[in-house]
């Protein structure tokens, strides 16, 4: 997955591995406008390589949050590698642990069977950010959203849909109403009959 090319942006297909955990000033070029005043927070995929292996896809490296603070005519600068099962997982046992996108960390034909059975659905919330429900949501597309603290970028836990929903599937882009202030979504259950889950 490492990137060897020079092109501008090459940097974005390298991992980033050092958090910054107290907001760092930033240079401005410019003058950003005095009511400019909050935070743009991102997700987005960070670390590639686990042990020896490296992940297939950009989609699938480990999740690092990123927050943009913006006020006084500064911008200040954290982020911070979302704490998901999977990301846990790979650090402890220095093996990619969760299928992802394109990258399948079982190698055996057994272990592939196996996973049929028993899939393990990441929670590697690499794609997205909402703010849903009173909280600050990391997505990708499994049904396993991360809430985490918009201020610190701690990880808080998975986000638990109200009612529970079943499936495996999600998109991690849901609809956001503001008319109606209500985001809408869908996830896919799959089995002998597979159904798609309005909410």
């Amino acid at each position: 997955m490492l990137d060897k090319t020079s092109f501008p942006y090459g940097a974005g297909f390298r991992s980033l591995t050092r958090e910054i955990l107290e907001p760092v000033t930033l240079p401005v070029r410019g003058e950003l406008p005095a009511w400019l005043e909050g935070a743009l927070l991102r997700t987005g995929p960070s670390k590639f390589e686990v042990g020896t292996r490296t992940y297939n896809h950009w989609f699938d490296g480990l999740a690092m949050l990123h927050r943009f603070g913006f006020g006084r005519g500064r911008v200040t600068y954290a982020n911070r590698f979302l704490m998901s099962k999977a990301f846990t997982a790979a650090a402890e046992t220095g093996k990619i642990t969760y299928a992802e996108f394109a990258t399948d960390p079982c190698r055996t034909l057994f272990g592939r069977v196996a996973a049929i059975f028993d899939p393990k659905l990441t929670d590697n919330c690499n794609v997205n950010v909402v703010g849903a429900g009173g909280e600050t949501v990391a997505f990708t597309e499994t049904t396993m959203p991360m809430r985490f603290a918009p201020g610190t970028l701690a990880t808080l836990g998975v986000f638990d849909y109200q009612p529970p929903l079943r499936g495996q599937v999600s998109i991690a882009h849901p609809h956001y109403d503001a008319a109606r202030k209500r985001h809408y979504s869908y996830m896919v259950e799959f089995g002998l009959q597979s159904r798609y889950r309005l909410f």
